[in-house]
């Protein structure tokens, strides 16, 4: 099947929220237990974690979930040039040079920026206003981050080539319902997959940066996460609907010099009640996990809403199976063998399971 214009799926003047996804080339577990290799290569999803937290400070981007498993990634992002649009020349240029490769820096993203640099964007408007949509874009956003992980692994491996298999795929998610269901698929990838128990077991998904405390403080995490509830939570206030700002609205609002949030929330849910609602959908999938002592015991206290309307855990539930059927994509042949091998034997092995490998 012919693949989708990205242009009928990305708008890049209206702040929308997207479900993203990549694996490796041939489905190899570059981030995980290889069996061919017998390398393990868990400690790259650090890496990928890292670079992403790096690039939400400087691009126009929200992340508002996250997962790295062993052979692909999963985000849902949200493009917001109303905040790009409200950047000066100077902010701009600083912001780009900031996350891109500069011949002058041998350290490449490191270093400091030389006002020659900033000049030469800063005195072209049309290369401002370039880079200026760029910052907004998700497609230069996972650019930048598999770029750079493609080069650091390649690097590390002796290798060179592709480190992906394809371009990353991109579903525009319309509702609350959708953000919601595509959220929570992504926070649970590692629970589906066997390599957690608990939703705090796995270092690099959102749930576990949510959830995870230091000193009986919460981590700051607001910094490069999206706050998971909306402002009219907190405050009881009216907002707007991040995925009908349109162009025009941006324009009028920067216009008129509006006071627009530097953050957004996801969902008009409470933190508990999405944690309650993860163990709702892994206990379904993995039904061992009721025997769990990591299970919460204030749990199932009773219906969770999204707004004022009960949220459906089956039909969630078949949700996400329609997602999982259409990121599948079979493990080729002969890691199949292998990893049967290993299984057969009974070797324990930490593998992403989360699509079938039977």
């Amino acid at each position: 099947m012919c693949n989708v214009n990205r242009s009928e799926v990305f708008n890049a003047n209206e702040v929308s929220i997207y479900h993203v996804m990549n694996k490796t080339t041939r489905s190899t577990y570059l981030f995980g237990f290889d069996v061919r290799s017998e390398r393990n290569y868990s400690y790259r999803r650090g890496w990928y974690r890292d670079r992403m937290a790096l690039l939400a400070r400087f691009f126009c981007i929200d992340v508002l979930a996250y997962s790295v498993m062993s052979n692909h990634w999963h985000a849902v992002l949200r493009n917001r040039p109303d905040l790009a649009a409200k950047l000066t020349p100077r902010e701009v240029a600083i912001r780009w040079l900031s996350v891109t490769s500069r011949a002058k820096c041998r350290s490449k993203n490191g270093g400091e920026i030389s006002e020659s640099e900033i000049a030469k964007i800063v005195n072209d408007p049309e290369a401002v206003e370039e880079r200026r949509s760029r910052l907004s874009n998700i497609s230069w956003f996972v650019r930048q981050m598999c770029q750079t992980l493609s080069r650091r692994c390649n690097k590390e491996d002796g290798v060179t080539g592709h480190l992906f298999g394809n371009r990353f795929q991109m579903n525009r998610l319309l509702t609350e319902e959708e953000v919601l269901a595509g959220m929570l698929y992504v926070d649970l990838n590692p629970l589906r997959a066997g390599l957690a128990d608990a939703l705090d077991d796995f270092a690099e998904v959102s749930i576990s940066d949510r959830l995870r405390t230091l000193d009986e403080e919460a981590v700051d995490f607001g910094s490069w996460l999206a706050p998971l509830e909306l402002p009219s939570e907190v405050d009881g206030k009216q907002v707007v609907v991040a995925n009908k700002l349109t162009a025009a609205q941006v324009e009028e609002q920067v216009r008129k010099r509006e006071t627009l949030s530097e953050k957004l929330g996801c969902v008009p849910m409470k933190l508990e009640a999405y944690e309650e609602l993860l163990w709702h959908l892994a206990i379904q999938s993995r039904p061992e996990l009721q025997a769990s002592e990591r299970l919460p015991a204030n749990l199932f206290r009773g219906p969770i809403k999204l707004r004022e309307t009960s949220v459906n855990i089956e039909e969630l539930s078949e949700r996400h199976a329609q997602m999982g059927r259409r990121y599948a994509s079979p493990v080729d042949q002969q890691t199949r063998i292998l990893l049967q091998r290993r299984l057969a034997a009974g070797d324990s092995i930490p593998i992403d399971s989360t699509w079938s490998v039977g």
